[in-house]
Order: structure tokens, then sequence, then C-alpha cells
């Protein structure tokens, strides 16, 4: 066929073909040593630590919900000399829960609020372009309407004139001929 060929991979053992599949996997062992870990730490699964799901909320600009479910309150940091943090109610009891400077928070959200405000006159723009577009090719649709219609009113004059002619031309020769007898 072509000068090139396909060949499948070799079984032998050398290249790691030829062996039979253990059912071992890496992943696997690591998830029973973790559950074994936590066995051992904690007798009963009621004891295991509290797990919350990830907010997005908290990762970004001012935080709406603390991983706890609760709302964040705004309090002033004793360790950074008065800086204002958000924070939560339940801050003391160990687990994991929402700690974010006020002022990182507010810088967060101008940025998101300027990269918004920055789509938004995009798309502006592109409207206002869009709609000088649009109204040039109307612009341009009338004007042809109108050059066609002068056409139209230029052709209906000329026939109008030359109609008139005729008749004038017939009735002088009928008055000839009438006046002449």
């Amino acid at each position: 066929m072509g000068r090139y060929s396909y060949s499948q991979p070799s079984d032998s053992s050398h290249y790691g073909g030829d062996q039979a599949d253990s059912g071992y996997s890496e992943t696997e062992e690591l998830i029973g040593r973790d559950q074994a870990e936590l066995e051992l730490k904690y007798p009963e699964p009621s004891q295991y630590p509290t797990q919350y799901p990830p907010q997005p909320e908290v990762e970004f600009g001012f935080p709406q919900v603390c991983y706890c479910g609760d709302a964040p309150i705004l309090a002033t940091s004793k360790n950074d000399s008065g800086r204002r943090v958000y924070t939560c109610k339940n801050v003391d009891d160990g687990d994991c829960h929402v700690w974010k400077f006020w002022d990182v928070a507010v810088m967060e959200e101008m940025r998101a609020r300027d990269k918004h405000i920055l789509q938004l006159e995009e798309k502006v723009d592109n409207l206002t372009l869009m709609s000088n577009f649009e109204s040039e090719e109307m612009v341009v649709r009338l004007e042809n309407l109108v050059s066609d219609l002068a056409k139209k009113s230029f052709t209906l004059k000329i026939e109008f004139e030359v109609c008139v002619g005729v008749m004038l031309f017939v009735l002088v020769v009928l008055g000839l001929v009438i006046g002449g007898k």
C-alpha cells in the first residue's frame, strides 16, 4: 500500500505485555488507607469532622455564605492592627469558616465591576456600530427607491408631454380639415 505501516503493540513480557491484570490500583489503596486512618482516629462515623461543601461566593469578592452555611459577619482583626475582616460567628468551633480581609474583597469586587462595565461598553459600541450600519443600509435603500421613483416620474412626464403633443396635433389637423371645407 504505502511506504508506512502500522503494527499493534508487542505482547512480549519485555514491553509490559503478557502480564495478568493483578487488580492493584494505587488510587484504591490510598482511599483504603485514608479510610483506615479515619476509623482509627474516630471509632464512630458520627464523630467524623464535618466537611462543608465549597462555597464559590466565599472565594471571590464579598463573602455571601460561610462554609458552614451561616451568613458572614464583618469584624475587626486582632492580629492585623485593626483591619476589617469577614468572618463567621462560629469561628471558634474549630471547623473551617470564612476569613477574608474586607479591603481584599472590595478590590476584587471593584475589578469585577470594572471588567463588567468594559464588557457592557463593548456591547453598546457593537450595537451602535450595528445600528449605524443598519441605518446606512436603510439610507441606501431609500436613495435607490427615490431614484427609481424619479426615473418613473420622468418617464411618465415625457409620456404625458408626448400624449398632449399628439392630441394638440390631432386637434390642429382636425381644425384645418373642418375649417378648409
